[in-house]
C-alpha cells in the first residue's frame, strides 16, 4: 500500500485536469459517505456566503446600470468581488487597499503621461512602479490593481481613471456592507468543518486498520497506517491558520460574545483531536513494532484477537460522530450515537484485555506493548466523554443526555 507521503507526491505529479477530476471524485465519495443531509450541513456556510456575494453583485449591477446609469456598470460588481474577503475585518482592509491602489494607479499614470507621454517606456515604468508600490504598501502578492489601473489609464485616458475610482468606491462600499452586516462569514464554522474533516479521516484510518487486522497484513501495511497517523497529526497543525482566521472573523461581529463561546468550543475540540491523534498514533506505532519484531519482541508475532478490530471500529464511530457534533449545533442523534460507540468500545476493551492476558501467559515480553494498546484505546474513549472527560467544553450545551 502506498504511504500518505507517497500519495502527496503523486498528487503533485498530476496535471491540473487530473487534480480537478480527483477533487471531484473525492467530493462525490464524501457525499456518498455522509449522505446528502450531513453533507449539506458541512457545506452550509459556503453556500450561504456564495449566495450572499452573488446577490451583492446583482445589486451592484442594478444600482450602477439602472439607477446611476454609469457608462461601465460592470466595474461596480467587479469592485464587490475584489473587495469581499474571508472576514468582515479583512474585507474593510481589502476595500481600503483597493481604493488606495486605484488612486495610486491613476496618480502614477497621470504624472508619467504628463512627463513622458504615451509610449513603451511609459508602460514599462508604470508596470515597474506599480509592482514596487504594491510591495511597499504590503498588498497581497496577487493584487496588481496599481499597475492594471495605470495601464488602463494609459490606454483609455484620465477620465477612465476617475470613473474607475468612483466605481471601485461604490463596489467596495457594497462589498463592505454585504460582508459586515448581512450574514458575515463565520470562519468559526470553517474551522469546525476542518476539524470535522480531520475526525472523518481518523475514522477512515481506524476502519482501514480494523479491516486490515481481519485480513492478511504485514509490516508494510502497518507502516502505511503509521504514516497516515503521522499525516493526521500534521493536518491538525494546519488547522491553526483556520483558528486564527476564525478569531479574526468575530472581531467586528455584533454578536461576538456568542461567536466567542463557539470559538472556545472549537478550540477545545481541536485539543481533543490533538490528544486523540497522539494516542491513535501510539496504537499504529505498537502494531508496526509488533510486525517488525523490534525492541525484543518476537520475530514471528502472534495472531491478534478479533476484539482489537472490534475496538477500532468502535473508535471509528466515535471519531465520525464527534466530527458531526462540530457542525452547526450538532444534534442529539449524533451525541447518542457517540455515547453508544463509547460504551461499545469500553466493552471491547474489556474483552481485549482478557484476550491479551491469555497471550501474555505464553510470552511475557508482549505485555508492555499489549498494555499500551489497551491503554491508548481507553484514553481515546475518555477524551470523547461528554460527561466526565477532559474536553467537556468541546461538546454542545445539551451534551448531558
Amino acid at each position: 500500500m502506498e504511504t500518505e507521503s507517497g500519495r502527496r507526491r503523486k498528487d503533485l505529479a498530476r496535471s491540473p485536469i487530473e487534480r480537478v477530476v480527483a477533487g471531484g471524485a473525492a467530493a462525490l465519495a464524501r457525499l456518498r459517505k455522509l449522505g446528502f443531509g450531513d453533507w449539506l450541513r458541512t457545506e452550509r456556510d459556503e453556500f450561504v456566503q456564495t449566495v450572499k456575494v452573488t446577490v451583492a453583485c446583482m445589486l451592484a449591477w442594478w444600482l450602477a446600470a439602472s439607477v446611476l446609469e454609469l457608462d461601465l456598470p460592470v466595474l461596480v460588481p467587479i469592485g464587490v468581488l475584489l473587495t469581499v474577503s474571508a472576514t468582515a475585518y479583512s474585507t474593510i482592509i481589502r476595500g481600503m487597499q483597493q481604493v488606495g491602489a486605484v488612486i495610486a494607479g491613476v496618480a502614477a499614470a497621470t504624472l508619467l503621461i504628463w512627463l513622458l507621454g504615451v509610449n513603451t517606456l511609459t508602460l514599462g515604468v508604470l508596470v515597474t512602479a506599480g509592482l514596487v508600490l504594491s510591495r511597499l504598501l504590503n498588498m497581497p502578492a496577487q493584487n496588481v490593481q496599481i499597475p492594471i489601473t495605470a495601464l488602463l489609464v494609459l490606454s483609455l485616458g484620465r477620465n477612465y481613471g476617475l470613473a474607475r475610482l468612483a466605481d471601485v468606491l461604490l463596489g467596495a462600499g457594497i462589498g463592505i456592507v454585504a460582508n459586515l452586516l448581512i450574514l458575515p462569514p463565520r470562519f468559526v464554522e470553517k474551522a469546525a468543518k476542518e476539524l470535522c474533516d480531520l475526525a472523518d479521516e481518523m475514522s477512515d484510518l481506524a476502519d482501514d486498520m480494523a479491516d486490515g487486522l481481519d485480513a492478511d497484513w504485514d509490516e508494510d501495511v502497518a507502516r502505511d497506517w503509521l504514516d497516515r497517523a503521522r499525516g493526521l497529526a500534521q493536518r491538525l497543525e494546519d488547522t491553526e491558520n483556520a483558528a486564527e482566521q476564525a478569531a479574526e472573523s468575530i472581531r467586528l461581529s455584533l454578536r461576538r460574545h456568542r461567536y466567542k463561546r463557539r470559538l472556545e468550543q472549537v478550540a477545545e475540540a481541536a485539543a481533543c483531536l490533538d490528544h486523540a491523534c497522539t494516542q491513535f498514533r501510539g496504537i499504529a506505532r505498537a502494531l508496526t513494532d509488533l510486525m517488525a519484531g523490534v525492541r525484543g519482541l518476537p520475530e514471528r508475532p502472534p495472531e491478534l484477537p478479533g476484539s482489537l478490530a472490534d475496538a477500532l471500529r468502535a473508535l471509528s464511530r466515535i471519531f465520525h460522530r464527534f466530527g458531526l457534533l462540530l457542525l452547526g449545533r450538532g444534534n442529539t442523534k449524533d451525541l447518542r450515537a457517540l455515547n453508544a460507540a463509547r460504551r461499545e468500545c469500553a466493552r471491547h476493551q474489556r474483552t481485549l484485555t482478557g484476550d491479551f492476558e491469555a497471550t501474555v501467559r505464553q510470552d511475557a515480553d508482549l505485555w508492555p506493548l499489549y498494555g499500551a494498546i489497551v491503554e491508548d484505546c481507553a484514553r481515546i474513549t475518555h477524551e470523547f466523554d461528554p460527561e466526565h472527560g477532559p474536553h467537556r467544553a468541546a461538546f454542545p450545551p445539551y451534551r448531558r443526555s
